[in-house]
């Protein structure tokens, strides 16, 4: 389905004959039975590329991306339909689970994750996916549809660019989202929030050497809050930067805390795609560094496969300016991506996290084993240490240490731990030698 060319001004309430034709299909599911599938996929690129170069640039791109999203994401019953010149409704028919959804929109990220060229121009769309499900979030085509909105307004800030809306963090205890994200704002302008830490061992020695930092929050009134939802909630909000900014902070301090027991300890940070976006990332990285007279090369910062799709001029230069303080890359989750070796080439990284995923299985699962194997080969060619997540069992870490992997972390190694008793760890470790 289509529709004439649409202002970007459009909104929801703007789009009634939009409504209406998704409300038709919504019918003809419930009728027979089918679960369907929303995706609103945004091209942000279009509006700068408005101001920037003119609207018929914009147009010409808008075109591009509603082609590739007809002919290339989406199936023979799937409908597309423009909400403006930067928005796109993708009617999946059927989406029997939420994981039909999800491969769809990964989809749809691939193919727009390569620069589009015209006019003698290269821009990336710059593009993020909100995702909504018929019948089990919205019984209505307006209440599905403002379900992908708040899924796609998610979307912009979280690494992967894509989210399945999920009810509000509150919703079982009678506390709504705006609770979560007013409450979640005092714990950071109060350092109300702590950091824990997760040992990792370096299998050559048998030494805990360094520490992955792990938000921990706990709120007076919500109690405990999961770290996932703690950052769900921070990315709803807009708080993604001031969240990770206070992280750098505290584990920065906290490094330099350890390194008075071992003066080569280090830290790993996990930042989001939208901070890679931050232009201050590496001034408040630097400005860390230097309070706590810590060494940039003891700190560790983890990004994701898919971050490098957020803005990648932006990114390649906050990382360029990271490794001129002297701070390690390392890419985290690797081999769960679809672009892994393209990362490996282009990005200046000094180590390779495997997924938990490989390694938690590599026992039972002969293929996993060999997956782990080969990851461990190909960083090593290329000069890459390799830390191996989910090491749950004894075996499993002899099994690493086979392979010649470099550093191990999970449950075997160390829960995440308090920076008291993790100094109290270190203490005994030093004494013992």
């Amino acid at each position: 389905m289509t529709v004439p060319h649409a202002s970007a001004a459009q909104n929801l309430d703007d789009v009634n004959p939009v409504v209406e034709r998704l409300q038709d299909s919504l019918d003809d599911a419930r009728r027979t039975g089918e679960s369907i599938g929303l995706l609103l996929v945004h091209a942000a690129a279009i509006d700068r590329i408005d101001a920037l170069h003119g609207f018929d640039a914009g147009d010409r791109m808008s075109g591009n991306v509603a082609l590739l999203l007809r002919s290339k994401a989406l199936r023979r019953r799937d409908l597309l339909d423009p909400l403006s010149r930067d928005e796109f409704a993708c009617v999946l028919r059927p989406a029997s689970s939420e994981g039909i959804a999800m491969l769809a929109a990964n989809r749809v990220m691939s193919l727009l994750a390569p620069a589009m060229s015209f006019s003698g121009r290269s821009v990336t769309p710059d593009a993020a996916v909100g995702i909504a499900m018929f019948p089990e979030q919205a019984s209505d085509a307006s209440g599905l549809l403002q379900r992908a909105k708040h899924a796609l307004h998610v979307a912009r800030n979280h690494r992967d660019r894509i989210w399945l809306y999920t009810p509000p963090a509150g919703d079982s205890g009678g506390i709504d989202q705006l609770e979560y994200e007013n409450r979640l704002r005092a714990a950071i302008d109060q350092n109300n929030l702590t950091m824990h830490f997760q040992p990792q061992l370096d299998i050559r020695t048998g030494r805990v050497g360094g520490a992955e930092a792990l938000l921990r929050w706990h709120d007076d009134v919500l109690g405990p809050v999961p770290a996932n939802i703690a950052i769900k909630t921070a990315e709803s909000a807009g708080l993604i930067d001031q969240l990770t900014m206070w992280v750098i902070t505290s584990a920065i301090q906290s490094c330099h805390e350890f390194q008075k027991i071992d003066p080569d300890f280090t830290v790993s940070i996990n930042i989001s795609p939208s901070n890679l976006r931050e232009t201050d990332l590496p001034f408040y990285v630097d400005r860390a560094l230097r309070t706590w007279n810590v060494k940039g090369h003891s700190i560790i910062i983890e990004i994701t496969e898919t971050a490098m799709m957020v803005d990648k001029t932006a990114a390649h230069e906050a990382l360029r300016q990271l490794k001129a303080l002297g701070v390690r890359l390392s890419v985290d989750d690797f081999g769960t991506g679809y672009s892994s070796m393209q990362y490996l080439a282009q990005l200046p990284l000094d180590e390779l996290k495997i997924d938990l995923s490989f390694v938690k299985a590599m026992l039972e699962a002969p293929q996993n084993a060999k997956i782990v194997r080969s990851l461990i080969e190909l960083a090593h060619n290329l000069d890459l240490k390799v830390v191996a997540e989910g090491v749950e069992s004894q075996a499993i870490l002899e099994a690493l240490t086979d392979l010649g992997c470099d550093q191990a972390q999970g449950y075997d190694v160390g829960r995440p731990t308090t920076v008291a008793n993790l100094l109290a760890q270190l203490s005994k470790q030093k004494n013992a030698h």
